[in-house]
C-alpha cells in the first residue's frame, strides 16, 4: 500500500489543472548516502510521510545527526518528492529526490551564529534541544547563509521499510570503516 501525505491524500484539480497524486512511496522507508557537488557528504532515511533521520559526514557541521525531525512531503509528479523542514537551530531545509535518476537537489539556509560557530551545532540535536534553541535565541539569525543551494548525487540507495529507529543511530564516527563510500 502507497503512503500518502496527510493532507493531499489524491490528485487534487483547480478545474483546469490536475495536481499530482500524492504517492510518496518511493521515498519512504529509504535509505541514502548523498555527494553534493561540493564534496559534502550526508545521509538520510526517510522513516515516515512525516519524519526523517539524517547524519552529515562532511562539510561545515560534519559529525551532526539528527532523529526524528518532522518534515512535510510533497510528491511534485512521477518520482519526484520536495522534502521541507526546519531545525530548533534555526536552519531551514528543502530538498527534491529523484530516488530513480539517483539525485537530489537541496537549498537550506542556515542563521549567521551557526556559520560564526558551526562546531556549536555538532552533536545529536535530538539530545540537546533546548542548547540549540538558547543559540538560537541568542543569534545573530540575520542574515541567513545560503549553506546549500545544489545538486547530489546519490551514491547508495537501500530500502529498509518505515518506521526504523536503527538506520541512523549514532554519530558518523561510531561507524565502521568505510560506511560512507558504500556504493550501488
Amino acid at each position: 500500500m502507497a503512503a500518502e501525505a496527510p493532507e493531499a491524500k489524491k490528485a487534487k484539480t483547480d478545474g483546469s489543472v490536475k495536481y499530482p497524486e500524492q504517492d510518496l512511496s518511493e521515498v519512504l522507508g529509504k535509505h541514502i548516502i548523498y555527494t553534493y557537488e561540493n564534496g559534502w557528504q550526508y545521509e538520510i532515511y526517510f522513516k515516515s510521510a512525516e519524519m526523517i533521520h539524517y547524519r552529515i559526514h562532511s562539510g561545515l557541521v560534519a559529525g551532526r545527526w539528527v532523529t526524528n525531525r518532522e518534515v512535510c512531503m510533497t510528491a511534485l509528479g512521477k518520482g519526484i518528492v520536495r522534502i521541507n523542514w526546519q531545525e530548533p537551530v534555526g536552519n531551514i531545509v528543502t530538498m527534491v529526490t529523484n530516488l530513480a535518476d539517483r539525485w537530489l537537489h537541496s537549498y537550506f539556509l542556515m542563521p549567521k551564529w551557526i556559520t560564526e560557530d558551526p562546531m556549536a551545532t555538532v552533536c545529536h540535536e535530538d539530545e540537546h534541544v533546548e542548547e540549540m534553541l538558547k543559540r538560537r535565541e541568542k543569534g545573530p539569525t540575520w542574515p541567513m547563509h545560503i549553506a546549500e543551494n545544489a545538486f547530489a548525487t546519490i551514491t547508495f540507495l537501500e530500502d529498509v521499510g518505515t518506521g526504523r529507529d536503527d538506520i541512523i543511530d549514532c554519530p558518523p564516527d561510531k561507524l565502521p570503516a568505510g560506511y560512507a563510500s558504500r556504493k550501488n
